[in-house]
């Protein structure tokens, strides 16, 4: 199912303007709400707003659509408007209703204030390292490849999850697993000196 945000637009001068040329396309702008969001039952999906910190339904949560919970159980007469309800599992933190929020963002070009109403969640098939930070899997595919570009990004990948056995590794670059600044020599002799000992 494909469903639309909602939203509208509070401003001093719109004239003309299209609508669309006004509001903010990196979804990071607009409260981290999609314009556009493609659900059904087994998705994958990410929480993309705190809900329910003490429920563990925070930003960056993955679960599965478990169901769609259409408005007044209305799923033959859809309106523009109308975004329902999901059902999420979100494993070890349970299955829990999401419902549609409501955030303000400011439109581009000064243009005011507009307000996005949505499904705080997108699909999540794939993940950054970036957004994996704090999180932990049970099975993941990993680009260890040319395009790591940070300090740590495979040591942060490779630490999400709970065992060697989920780890598959799609494409390795092993000259981009070592840093390039040289460690603390010190540090280096004194374990030399400390194997040598033993």
């Amino acid at each position: 199912m494909l469903f639309k945000a909602n939203f509208t637009l509070q401003m001093h001068d719109y004239g003309n303007k299209d609508l669309d040329s006004v509001i903010p396309k990196d979804v990071n702008k607009t409260g981290g709400l999609p314009n556009v969001l493609k659900i059904f039952v087994g998705a994958k999906v990410m929480l993309r707003s705190n809900i329910d910190v003490s429920k563990g339904l925070v930003n960056g949560n993955m679960g599965f659509i478990t169901e769609i919970i259409w408005p007044n159980f209305r799923r033959g007469q859809l309106y523009a408007e109308d975004i329902p309800s999901v059902r999420v599992d979100f494993g070890s933190d349970g299955v829990h209703l999401i419902k549609p929020i409501s955030i303000q963002f400011p439109a581009k070009y000064s243009y005011g204030t507009a307000e996005r109403r949505m499904l705080p969640l997108i699909l999540s098939w794939a993940s950054t390292v970036h957004k994996m930070q704090g999180c932990t899997v049970d099975h993941a595919v990993i680009y260890l490849g040319s395009r790591l570009f940070a300090a740590g990004q495979a040591y942060v990948a490779l630490s999400r999850v709970r065992t060697l056995d989920g780890i598959r590794i799609e494409e390795l670059d092993c000259s981009k697993l070592t840093g390039k600044t040289p460690c603390n020599s010190e540090a280096l002799n004194e374990m030399n000196r400390l194997r040598n000992d033993s």
